[in-house]
């Protein structure tokens, strides 16, 4: 994305997130919604970190994420998976830990609390996998807490 001038990259970045979220499933949208996430914060170059445009990209596909789980429930009786919001949240740590300024430790905490509670719903089926998933997203969460120093302050918030 680095060759393209500034204009060109606009209109690329924002053509690729209005035409995912136009793709026909849901969790498909959500997924390609929360990638076009990176398209607004590159690691390597300082003009192209918009955190603000990537919080966007990340809200936009938890609102598309509870709209699949509302579909799963009307048409199957049950919530879906919670996979696509696990998947949410590792987009939130990532930033995160890169240091964007418009992830922050409550949204993350919210995210988590979110999680919870729709695994112990009542209408959720139970789901190994996406157990297993989510765990897995904590238990990074507190290894990292355990690290001490820079990363260990900067994850010291959240309460798992």
């Amino acid at each position: 994305m680095h060759v393209f001038g500034v204009e060109n990259r606009d209109t690329l970045t924002h053509k690729t997130t209005g035409y995912s979220a136009k793709l026909l499933k849901k969790p498909d949208q959500c997924k390609a919604v929360y990638a076009c996430s990176h398209l607004f914060w590159v690691d390597d170059q300082d003009n192209m970190k918009d955190g603000e445009r990537a919080l966007l990209c990340l809200k936009r596909a938890l609102r598309i994420a509870n709209a699949a789980q509302q579909m799963s429930n009307v048409t199957r009786g049950s919530a879906g998976s919670v996979t696509l919001f696990v998947e949410i949240l590792n987009k939130y740590l990532y930033f995160f830990e890169k240091g964007n300024p418009q992830i922050t430790v409550a949204a993350i905490q919210s995210l988590i609390e979110l999680i919870t509670t729709e695994m112990q719903s009542d209408t959720t089926t139970p789901d190994s996998t996406a157990d297993a998933f989510f765990a897995s997203t904590l238990r990074y969460i507190q290894f990292q807490k355990q690290k001490g120093g820079a990363v260990g302050e900067k994850y010291g918030p959240i309460k798992v």
